[in-house]
């Protein structure tokens, strides 16, 4: 390793940089070319050596003077060429501009490159994202058809409260009995709904029917008990399919872990450096303990086709977001009232009672809040928290599924209410 880092430490960083600008030029020439291909289209502008020496070009022009000028002439001959070469396509009736915004982002490679300021890693994600896009046209138009205008008012409103109402919020505590500030609480409101909304656009766009493992395994992470509450009722109306919907239900309380690791790293990664070998091993035990169960006879099921399962709501509703808000506010001031009160006891009889609730408020109540607690007890009421919580998964198996199915999932998350009791009475 050594040996490789001198090697890399005697390049002139003139020449990486040259070597790296027409690689990734070359990259997108090739992807380029896939595309045409891909779309059948026959008058094109370029292709593979085209748009590499587009990327010499830029570069070139880019070190010859240090006011950046012959680039910019440079940038305005390519404009003039592709301005020719588009009203060609539009005497066609072709009106895509694809190769004419490659050819352009190609001749920016070199300057990207170059720069000092700009770090390569940057550079690496301009290209990567200009190819997944490029390469992204079935997808982008699978998921054109699917979204509803309706979601797409909703994520506005959403990134209007996100990206303007958040930066504007006190960061001042609320009050004395409550020590979190406005711009903490819809900072959670932000992360926990950003996570879920993640799961939801992945099951609903990408993975939809897929199969009831994956419908656990990205339930999960958008909401695992509502997930359990959905496959425990599945079980009686799919009875061939019970070891199946008994693994994907284990499944969404393993992701459970995922998703509150998740979440406490956008906010403490002392906390989340704490959690991470408990909940690591919980998630390796709950997909273990799953897979296990999936290998159990079924009559035959399968994986495959249709799941029956109704999809998730869409979680970026404005409402149940400013009601995740109050939860949140309510849960941290009954904390500081219970710290205040009845110390270290009291506050794990009531992570062991927020459990049989959403459990995110409490959370990032306790990792947020300013309470005079150790960590080590924070830590403690979390992994409480989410025993009481796979408790509870566990009595809606009973309830809601049928025989085998509850004696399945719902003896593996009476295991997984144990392993986090014991861990958290060792603390």
């Amino acid at each position: 390793m050594s040996a490789l880092n001198d090697i890399a430490e005697q390049v002139p960083p003139l020449l990486s940089d040259f070597l790296l600008t027409i690689s990734l030029a070359f990259l997108i020439g090739l992807s380029l070319k896939e595309y045409y291909l891909s779309t059948h289209k026959l008058h094109t502008f370029g292709s593979t050596r085209t748009m590499t020496f587009i990327g010499m070009f830029g570069f070139v022009l880019f070190q010859l003077d240090k006011d950046h000028w012959l680039y910019l002439a440079g940038m305005l001959v390519l404009a003039g060429f592709l301005n020719v070469y588009y009203h060609k396509k539009l005497s066609q009736e072709n009106y895509g501009l694809i190769g004419v915004l490659t050819a352009m982002l190609t001749y920016l490679i070199g300057p990207v490159s170059a720069t000092e300021w700009l770090p390569k890693w940057f550079l690496i994600l301009f290209v990567v994202s200009t190819l997944f896009i490029l390469n992204a046209r079935a997808r982008i138009a699978v998921l054109r058809e699917r979204m509803s205008p309706r979601e797409v008012i909703t994520l506005a409103k959403f990134l209007l409260l996100a990206g303007v109402i958040l930066p504007l919020l006190p960061d001042r505590q609320i009050a004395d009995f409550i020590p979190v500030t406005p711009h903490q609480t819809w900072l959670a409101v932000v992360a926990v709904t950003a996570v879920s909304y993640a799961s939801y656009l992945v099951q609903t766009y990408l993975f939809r029917g897929r199969g009831i493992l994956v419908t656990g395994v990205l339930g999960g992470l958008y909401s695992s008990t509502a997930t359990t509450i959905v496959l425990a009722k599945a079980s009686r109306e799919q009875p061939h399919r019970e070891s199946l919907i008994a693994a994907s239900i284990v499944l969404a309380s393993g992701m459970m872990y995922v998703r509150l690791l998740a979440i406490v790293v956008c906010f403490s990664t002392a906390f989340f450096q704490q959690l991470l070998a408990p909940f690591g091993v919980l998630t390796a035990v709950a997909l273990l303990l799953a897979l296990a169960v999936s290998r159990l006879p079924d009559g035959g099921a399968t994986d495959a086709g249709p799941t029956g399962i109704e999809q998730p709501v869409n979680p970026l509703e404005v409402a149940p977001a400013f009601i995740f808000a109050g939860l949140y506010v309510a849960t941290v001031a009954i904390t500081q009232a219970v710290l205040s009160h009845f110390g270290d006891v009291g506050l794990t009889w009531m992570s062991l009672a927020v459990g049989f609730s959403d459990i995110a408020p409490f959370v990032l109540s306790v990792v947020q809040g300013k309470f005079e607690i150790e960590p080590q007890q924070i830590v403690r009421a979390i992994v409480l928290a989410t025993a009481s919580n796979n408790l509870l998964k566990a009595v809606y198996v009973v309830a809601l599924g049928n025989r085998r199915a509850a004696r399945l999932a719902g003896g593996v998350l009476l295991l997984l209410t144990a392993g986090p009791l014991v861990y958290a009475m060792l603390l």
